[in-house]
């Protein structure tokens, strides 16, 4: 069985300063860091997998089980 439900944790998009430029904000760590943990001890070891900023989808989680994928997306409002 592959890890074939995921999610990507969204990025922002803000315009800064005087001159309106568009910038990229990304996740927190700390937050990415609190995912990771409640992965850990609710999905277990196995269950799921991440991919972090230096990859083609960034911030991406990957779950065997589409009820973990569920209880994720329902324990972080996302």
């Amino acid at each position: 069985m592959s890890m074939q439900f995921k999610i990507q944790i969204p990025i922002r998009k803000e315009k800064r300063g005087w001159s309106q430029m568009e910038t990229i904000v990304f996740p927190d760590p700390t937050y990415i860091n609190m995912l990771k943990q409640w992965c850990k001890e609710c999905v277990g070891v196995n269950g799921w997998n991440y991919f972090g900023q230096y990859r083609k989808v960034p911030y991406e989680f990957r779950f065997k089980r589409s009820e973990d994928l569920l209880a994720f997306k329902l324990a972080h409002g996302l």
